[in-house]
């Protein structure tokens, strides 16, 4: 097990999840149970730290941020990244043995040079002869062996340009959702941190975007059709953000685009063209070809301030977005309309 809580201690943990649940309005499912109980026993910092923040920022803790959680911090490690790590022990530990047999090789052939040099200039001409085969012989045997030690290091070198490709791979599946192929908030808080380190004073804009009635939805035609809604919607958003931005599934039916060098002005307008561009999509069941109902977007901007940590950041553009949807859905809303 992983706690020794006796049944007394479990108990009152359990009364604290109960209410920390509760409160946050999440289900107590065993996804949502364990993280809270985690962050209640407080023996996992990384978690601990990482839902302390949030609540900092006021941020909403959903099922989809909770599991996100579960799978960063309490996940046991993944088969294949331990078998990455093997693989890359494995072909250090044989470069580091190559590279000991080729000094100790190159040790013992000068040894035999020396030797033989020696026991030449000591030597008449007639004695020279032997000596000059047996050194002869030293030499080829030498370079058979870096011939051969070259095959091996050739073959290592290929393993680890294979194994540095899977790596990448790896690390490119940890940042990207898997349903919709955007990225998620592990890759946005890095290019978060990224873009804060290389600029401090960068401006950067944030979009926020929310499906409209999606949870009804879902209740009406399903969580398969309703998944696949939220693949082409994802799609359609990630058309209008060029390379130098970050299209992120930052929730359930939540994205958030960021854009870095852009003004308040022009994400707007960069909002209003992904409303319009996800609002002119039309769904067809499969089964029976009928349209399924329009689906619009609301959606927020703001602009990053550097009296704010990200966190702040995100959830202000979160107050933004429901400006949105409180002046009737399917709109832009900027954080200038904020002050009026």
């Amino acid at each position: 097990m992983k706690y020794q809580d006796s049944l007394e201690l479990a108990g009152e943990k359990a009364a604290q999840v109960k209410v920390f649940l509760q409160r946050a309005g999440l289900a107590a499912h065993p996804v949502n149970y364990a993280v809270c109980y985690d962050y209640i026993s407080g023996h996992n910092e990384a978690l601990c730290i990482a839902i302390e923040q949030k609540l900092a920022a006021k941020t909403s803790l959903d099922d989809f941020i909770m599991a996100d959680l579960y799978s960063r911090y309490l996940v046991p490690a993944n088969p294949q990244q331990e078998q990455l790590l093997q693989d890359a022990a494995g072909i250090v530990s044989r470069l580091t043995g190559y590279t000991d047999l080729a000094a100790e090789q190159v040790s013992d052939y000068l040894q035999q040079l020396d030797f033989s040099l020696m026991q030449l200039q000591q030597s008449n001409g007639e004695n020279s002869l032997p000596l000059v085969e047996q050194l002869r012989q030293h030499t080829i045997s030498f370079q058979q062996q870096q011939q051969q030690l070259q095959q091996q290091l050739e073959q290592a070198n290929q393993q680890s340009h294979q194994l540095r490709h899977e790596i990448e791979q790896l690390k490119q599946q940890r940042l990207l959702d898997p349903l919709t192929g955007l990225y998620n908030r592990l890759a946005m808080q890095n290019q978060l941190d990224l873009w804060f380190t290389e600029q401090p004073g960068r401006r950067i804009a944030a979009i926020a975007v929310n499906l409209d009635h999606f949870n009804r939805f879902n209740q009406d035609y399903g969580n398969v059709i309703g998944d696949v809604i939220l693949s082409k919607v994802a799609r359609k958003i990630s058309s209008y953000v060029q390379s130098s931005g970050l299209p992120v599934r930052s929730g359930g039916e939540e994205f958030l685009i960021l854009l870095p060098d852009v003004d308040l002005r022009s994400a707007s307008e960069i909002a209003e063209q992904v409303r319009r561009g996800v609002e002119k999509l039309r769904f067809v069941s499969a089964k029976s070809k009928r349209a399924l109902p329009k689906v619009t977007i609301s959606l927020g901007v703001s602009m990053f301030q550097h009296t704010e940590n990200w966190h702040q950041f995100l959830a202000r553009t979160t107050d933004v977005l429901k400006l949105a949807k409180q002046r009737g859905r399917n709109q832009v809303a900027s954080e200038a309309m904020l002050t009026i």
